[in-house]
């Protein structure tokens, strides 16, 4: 059998950027065009040396996982709940392997050597437990997207940018209470790009070291903002101005930004929530 290297590269580089790509969107995290493309560049290497003579041992689960947990650290970076992201990024890539060989064994009966070599039936059992597995594990993003809209989020500061998911909660009822208007609330870590290295250091020691203790490290540009919620009689925020936001590409001016210690979504599936307009500009007074 004659196995093409380039064909090969090609069709893991775009796997692989796919399943990196829904990876991020199902999670929530910032996605960085550059990160992604070098992940899945490096995807596709793996699997063209994969089918190289000799180097059957390559493609075996544990270097297959290895490979796998250094494209999730290379797409996203340093986060939380990294082994989660792994499995779905993992799960997704079994899921859309199956989906790619079935669609090839419907369309060309004499299809591409490399796929036509393939187990079909080795992937529609791995594409139907990836799914089961995905359902279970990653329920609670789900239903929270069926009470709510989730949108990308787009927020600029300094010169910077960061783009999330953000879930459309009308619940939300949270204001700034120097303007009463709406608050984007995040997970701080989502917002890597606004960062420099030494906020990012300050703000990595939030949920231990509290808001406060934050505020007097970061210095002008940050407050606190004071907040109740279920089970929190009176606490506080630190939050910032953003220079702009945008829902979905629609613009909503600047906006304060409260900084959640801890991630705002239990199932993974967005980053950020928001409670305000999103269809018009949103006039704020400067805080």
């Amino acid at each position: 059998m004659i196995v093409y290297l380039d064909m090969a590269f090609l069709l893991n580089c775009l796997t692989d950027a796919a399943a990196l790509y829904v990876t991020g969107r199902l999670a929530g995290l910032p996605m960085e065009c550059r990160r992604l493309l070098a992940a899945a560049a490096l995807g596709g290497t793996y699997g063209a040396l994969c089918v190289l003579p000799g180097l059957g041992a390559v493609s075996s689960l544990m270097p297959q996982v290895l490979v796998a947990a250094v494209l999730v650290r290379l797409a996203f970076g340093r986060r939380e709940a990294f082994l989660r992201h792994l499995l779905l990024f993992f799960m997704l890539s079994c899921a859309m392997a199956g989906a790619l060989v079935a669609g090839v064994r419907l369309v060309q009966e004499n299809g591409l050597a490399l796929l036509a070599a393939l187990d079909w039936r080795v992937f529609f059992l791995a594409g139907g437990t990836c799914f089961v597995i995905l359902s279970v594990v990653f329920r609670g993003g789900a239903r929270h997207g069926a009470a709510g809209q989730l949108c990308r989020c787009s927020l600029a500061r300094q010169g910077r940018t960061a783009n999330l998911t953000a879930l459309l909660d009308t619940g939300n009822t949270l204001t700034d209470s120097l303007s009463g208007a709406p608050v984007l609330t995040a997970h701080w870590e989502a917002l890597e790009g606004l960062w420099t290295p030494e906020e990012r250091e300050i703000l990595s020691h939030l949920e231990s070291a509290g808001a406060a203790h934050a505020l007097e490290k970061l210095g002008s540009g940050f407050r606190l903002l004071p907040y109740q919620a279920v089970g929190v009689r009176s606490g506080l925020l630190l939050c910032f101005r953003a220079d702009r936001a945008s829902m979905d590409g629609r613009q909503l001016g600047p906006v304060t930004v409260a900084l959640s210690p801890t991630p705002v979504s239990d199932g993974g599936g967005y980053a950020a929530l928001w409670g305000g307009e999103t269809g018009k500009e949103v006039q704020h007074n400067a805080a």
